[in-house]
């Protein structure tokens, strides 16, 4: 706690950060019926939000949940559910109009008119009310950092683990039958693709070792793959305080060739960059596909369905890290998935409100209730680990708030449904990931120049790693593009203006 006093202290002196964001850990009480304030006895109060939902419809006012929330919090929610589909939209005609909610989730900070209205005071600074919440700031630095504008903290950023992010899910069963173990290299994981390919251990015809897609403007479930080879989080890699774009650096182009080869040995999918998220882990249900790369809370579901499918021994192992020439490498995340923005129409008694029903919501107790649900009816606790009951298990939609509440949890990408041996077991690959764990340097930073360009380029770079993967393009087409990109004035400001940024940064810590 030491440590990160000392970083709020210097807080408001961080420059030019701003970043992508979309979800809230105390001792248990200390929010209860905060939310009220201390005119609590005056009744709940009213407090309208405007969030993302994920589950298959949103809750109906009287929801038992949704109603226990109000009990506890002493207040009265009006809240605006909306579907991932469109909720970009709707933020952008939320804050177009200028009738905000008193609570509303930005999911990209590096949205244009989200970072003039910022910039213009159409939301509450919080960087120094939110230091008077002690769930809120338990919140890891990085949280914080991440979600900064100009060095100012615009809203309440949802809290996310940042170990156990996506790698290798490995059907250990086919691994036991083969004789194999569990890769920690990358050339463990091109021999084990390669015996899933060659033996098939379910029977399947045309089985591949490691299913995924690419999307348009980054390589997707593939994206372990790049990252283990460069050794860093993202486009840049930090260097003697200097970040350099990894687009140049000839372990990008050893990735590229590791990947070429898998599709030419089949052992990735023909179809890989037509794929989408659902039809490139079905193959895996269907026995066609050994490895999905996602995050370790994945394992419960995944397993149901493929003994639904008759596998009655599948199983799954969550790969915490992978080696390469850069050494151990796992993905840390950015700590946060969006932020909650208050609207400065909203009068200062009543923030402390909002902030006091977040600070529930990132209590253990808070937490409890929106990831499990009430005790007796949604669960049991068998120690620390909370069983689900069978009706709670088959119908998740009581999870709603956990698109609010949330607490931090070095542990919480683990989700729930894992048997109390398996879940000790992968708290350690939790640790181990920890200890190889490496951030995006970038995260956060926004340039002019790339603002307006950016996006072009990254297709334009996805475009011609696809095409190599598929042995449309060569490598020597790659040397060649990237050469242009170093004479190329404009892609060399955008590299640029990020190291200004990240200087500025640094030196404002």
């Amino acid at each position: 706690m030491i440590r990160k006093r000392n970083w709020f202290a210097s807080f408001t002196a961080v420059l030019a950060l701003t970043l992508v964001m979309s979800g809230c850990g105390g001792n248990g009480n200390s929010g209860q019926n905060n939310a009220g304030g201390e005119g609590a006895d005056k009744g709940p109060t009213d407090l309208s939000v405007l969030t993302i939902y994920y589950q298959k419809e949103p809750p109906a006012p009287d929801n038992r949940i949704l109603k226990e929330v109000e009990k506890r919090t002493n207040t009265k929610l009006d809240i605006t559910w909306v579907t991932p589909n469109n909720f970009n939209e709707k933020v952008n005609v939320t804050l177009a109009s200028g009738k905000l909610p008193d609570l509303m989730l930005v999911t990209d900070t590096s949205n244009a008119a989200f970072q003039n209205m910022a910039k213009q005071g159409a939301f509450w600074d919080l960087t120094e009310l939110i230091k008077d919440y002690p769930n809120l700031m338990k919140f890891p630095t990085i949280t914080f950092t991440n979600n900064l504008v100009e060095g100012k903290l615009y809203g309440v950023p949802r809290v996310r683990p940042t170990e156990g992010n996506a790698q290798p899910l490995i059907r250990t069963d086919w691994l036991e039958k083969l004789n194999l173990t569990v890769p920690t290299t990358m050339d463990e994981l091109y021999a084990v693709m390669k015996a899933f390919k060659d033996n098939a251990p379910d029977g399947q015809k045309d089985t591949v070792g490691l299913s995924g897609y690419v999307n348009q403007a980054d390589m997707g479930q593939f994206t372990f793959i790049q990252e283990a080879f460069t050794g860093t989080g993202g486009k840049y890699k930090a260097v003697d305080g200097t970040l350099v774009d990894m687009t140049f650096d000839p372990s990008m182009r050893d990735a590229l060739e590791w990947l070429k080869n898998a599709y030419h040995e089949n052992l990735i999918p023909k179809d890989f960059a037509l794929l989408k998220h659902d039809q490139a882990k079905d193959l895996v249900y269907a026995g066609k596909a050994g490895i999905f790369p996602d995050k370790p809370n994945q394992i419960p579901t995944m397993v149901k369905e493929l003994q639904a499918a008759g596998k009655a021994d599948a199983d799954l192992e969550w790969t915490p890290y992978l080696e390469g020439d850069n050494g151990k490498y796992a993905a840390k995340g950015t700590g946060h998935f969006g932020m909650f923005v208050i609207s400065k129409s909203v009068k200062e008694e009543k923030v402390k409100k909002l902030l006091a029903f977040l600070d529930y919501g990132a209590s253990d107790e808070g937490h409890e209730l929106a990831a499990y649900g009430m005790e007796g009816e949604d669960f049991t606790k068998d120690g620390d680990n909370y069983v689900l009951t069978e009706a709670a298990t088959n119908d998740l939609s009581f999870q709603f708030m956990q698109n609010i509440f949330m607490k931090y949890d070095k542990y919480g990408n683990l989700g729930t449904g894992l048997p109390a041996d398996k879940l000790k077991h992968e708290r350690t690959l939790i640790d181990q990931a920890a200890d190889a764990s490496v951030s995006n340097p970038a995260s956060g930073l926004i340039t002019e120049t790339g603002s307006k360009l950016g996006s072009d380029y990254d297709k334009k770079i996805q475009d011609l790693k696809t095409k190599i993967m598929m042995g449309k393009a060569t490598l020597e087409d790659w040397d060649a593009f990237t050469a242009e990109l170093q004479a190329d004035q404009t892609y060399q400001q955008i590299i640029t203006e990020m190291n200004a940024a990240y200087q500025a940064r640094n030196n404002a810590k």
